[in-house]
């Protein structure tokens, strides 16, 4: 059994896609406000870049810091990032990049971010009760709020009773997966996956360092850690680097090449639901 358990939440024990229709909706009422275009317009568009995006999976991604630190192509958030700048670059609107990306990055994700539905992965619920007495804790990117309300829902009963508050406390957010640090030298460069022309950039040492402090209060090492994420990029690439168990939940817009990677290496596993990552978990 793993002595310390950790898993991403939004897109791992939710629906990226149900959950972000209404944020990819917002987004482009949005743009298309800013730009002063129909919105119909904007929603052609988004459509047409979209397309391109799925279509190049490689080529389009997160850029966060001047790097690209998740392909654009395995959930809405990510996704309309590249298509947003496209749609800019066609209006020649916020040409500035600095303040193009607070724009997107700070504004606008966040504000819409706030429209987003919750909508659970089947067996979530199943399988987060069943590991209460386990070392098992929460990392993401959203907020801490944000995340520990999701829990609640999900873990009140008709009874009224929330089966899953003791869980709510290990709700790590904000964790800052994306943060590159080059000075960090725990972990090589970057990571080259065949069939991926770019690298996977490691040196995450902000997110490194929350999973490290999990694991000291636990008294447990990098070996004896399973994270399970949607992202490899952002959730699995660091871990996995440093010697933990890591678990792709798949979805329709994983990358062949990320799949390809995880099947090979040992420390890999690959997900199609959630309910095969009870055995995992209980390894």
């Amino acid at each position: 059994m793993p002595r310390v358990i950790v898993f991403d939440f939004d897109g791992t024990m939710t629906d990226a896609e149900r959950e972000g229709a209404p944020f990819r909706g917002g987004y482009l009422e949005d743009l298309a406000a800013l730009t002063g275009l129909p919105l119909a317009e904007i929603e052609a568009s988004a459509a047409r870049f979209e397309a391109e995006v799925a279509a190049n999976p490689q080529r389009f991604g997160w850029i966060f810091g001047g790097h690209i630190v998740a392909p654009a192509i395995v959930d809405p958030y990510l996704r309309m990032m590249p298509v947003a700048r496209r749609i800019l670059d066609e209006a020649g609107a916020f040409m500035v990049e600095a303040e193009r990306s607070r724009l997107l990055d700070a504004i606008l994700y966040k504000y819409n971010y706030t429209k987003t539905h919750i909508a659970f992965r089947e067996g979530a619920r199943e399988l987060l009760l069943g590991l209460q007495g386990q070392e098992v804790h929460i990392v993401t990117n959203s907020h801490t709020d944000a995340v520990q309300h999701k829990l609640k829902v999900l873990g009140t009963g008709n009874d009224g009773v929330d089966s899953l508050a003791w869980l709510q406390a290990r709700v790590v957010g904000r964790a800052r997966k994306y943060i590159i640090d080059p000075s960090f030298e725990a972990v090589p460069e970057a990571l080259t996956l065949p069939g991926l022309s770019r690298p996977v950039l490691l040196r995450r040492k902000h997110y490194h360092d929350v999973l490290e402090g999990i694991l000291n209060a636990a008294g447990a090492s990098w070996s004896e850690l399973t994270v399970v994420g949607d992202i490899f990029e952002l959730d699995l690439c660091l871990p996995a680097a440093m010697g933990a168990t890591v678990a792709l939940i798949t979805n329709p817009f994983t990358p062949d090449y990320e799949r390809a990677y995880l099947a090979s290496i040992p420390n890999g596993r690959l997900l199609s639901t959630l309910s095969e990552a009870a055995p995992l978990v209980a390894e």
